[in-house]
């Protein structure tokens, strides 16, 4: 196993030193960008047994199929039907799976042999991000690295998940976004369709409202989009409906123990009616509701009570420390009343309150928020920087 994994290492290191010596990174990023790599050897097998994330396997099976035989697992092949979007005649998978491992399977690494071999390509495509996002940061590359150390992401990029991809996409169509580049955005959001279809749906709302609507350049149009937003959900009620409580009764059902063996979907098809019941919403009126009492129990979650694994103390603490990071970018950089910020927190406030009404397991929606999260930081940190560039420009204009 570590031979395996060592070469994937010394592999990346190689190419971290390649990039210094061509002063794409500094000594500072060489030394951090060492240790991150280091991460996957020792959590899965060392620290803790992978099946604490039981669908690396699944990952990792489907990666080394493909690259073997050049099929999906029989599991995954019998999904594909389901998971395919289907244009006339040709027929386009979209198992976020199969996605995910076909493009990580593009990383040169030297080894695909254990769900770590992924966790190794996630961090490959990391490092690329932190690349790409030195061109939006270039004065700030010590202080870009600063993100790429909070742990959740330290944690989830050194798995055998798409997590990693999922949130590059996020944060490069955010910040292409704010940069107006609209086709560029659009390519980073489509894949999102696939490997997650809530942040496609969140960052679709986002694009429409500052596209058509300008919603980002002034307060009455940004009044104006959430009105129509509120108006098409009161006409599109039943559908909404429908779908909220589809998925609420699916997380409630797999999350589901009623000890002595008997949990998730089995428990639920014993005993799910009362359950059914209990969850239903019925009303618009009450989604925002229960929408707005549950965001609290988003925002700080996993709290002392669900403790269950090592990482639940370290994320409690850290869900406090991004909430008042992003506050901190926010007040320090005088954005309260810049109205792309603005925008931009209601998107982010209204997807978090959507997330609120699905909660039923913690790990889940740890890692659904954080995915979430993370790149709305990326994206204010960028506002704030570009609110710098605009004063030292009239500063400099001024003197």
């Amino acid at each position: 196993y570590y031979i395996f994994e060592i070469a994937n290492y010394s592999f990346l290191v190689l190419l971290l030193c390649l990039c210094y010596k061509l002063r794409f990174i500094n000594i500072n990023s060489l030394i951090v960008w060492s240790g991150i790599f280091f991460v996957p050897l020792v959590l899965n097998y060392f620290i803790f047994s992978p099946s604490l994330f039981p669908d690396q396997f699944q990952y990792a099976s489907e990666v080394m199929s493909l690259k073997s035989k050049g099929i999906s697992i029989d599991e995954i092949a019998s999904q594909n039907a389901e998971f395919s979007l289907n244009l006339g005649s040709i027929s386009i998978p979209t198992n976020p799976i199969t996605i995910t491992t076909t493009f990580l399977g593009y990383a040169p690494i030297p080894n695909f042999m254990t769900v770590t071999s992924l966790a190794f390509a996630n961090k490959f495509f990391l490092f690329l991000s932190f690349l790409g996002l030195k061109k939006f940061f270039f004065k700030d590359e010590n202080k870009l690295l600063f993100f790429f150390l909070i742990p959740s992401l330290l944690l989830y990029t050194s798995l055998a998940l798409r997590e990693t991809l999922i949130i590059i996409c996020s944060v490069f169509f955010l910040l292409n976004m704010l940069k107006n580049n609209y086709i560029i955005s659009i390519i980073f959001m489509l894949p999102l369709f696939a490997l997650k279809i809530q942040m496609f749906a969140f960052f679709a709302l986002y694009f429409v409202g500052r596209l058509v609507f300008r919603a980002n350049n002034s307060l009455y149009m940004l009044v104006f989009f959430l009105g129509f937003v509120l108006l098409a959900s009161i006409l599109l009620q039943d559908t909404i409906l429908q779908t909220l409580n589809y998925y609420r009764l699916g997380f409630a059902a797999e999350n589901m123990d009623l000890g002595d063996g008997i949990y998730g979907y089995y428990a639920f098809s014993l005993y799910g009616e009362a359950l059914a019941e209990s969850l239903e919403l019925t009303s618009m009126l009450e989604v925002i509701w229960a929408s707005i009492i549950g965001l609290p129990k988003l925002l700080l979650m996993p709290f002392p009570n669900t403790w269950s694994n090592i990482f639940y103390p370290i994320q409690f603490f850290e869900s406090i420390f991004l909430i008042l990071l992003y506050w901190s970018i926010s007040v320090r950089n005088n954005l309260l009343k810049n109205k792309e910020f603005i925008y931009l927190s209601v998107i982010l406030l209204l997807a978090c309150m959507l997330y609120s009404l699905l909660v039923f397991n913690v790990g889940t929606f740890v890692r659904y928020r954080f995915s979430l999260f993370f790149p709305f930081i990326i994206a204010v940190y960028y506002i704030a920087t570009l609110e710098r560039g605009n004063k030292t420009k009239l500063f400099k204009s001024n003197f």
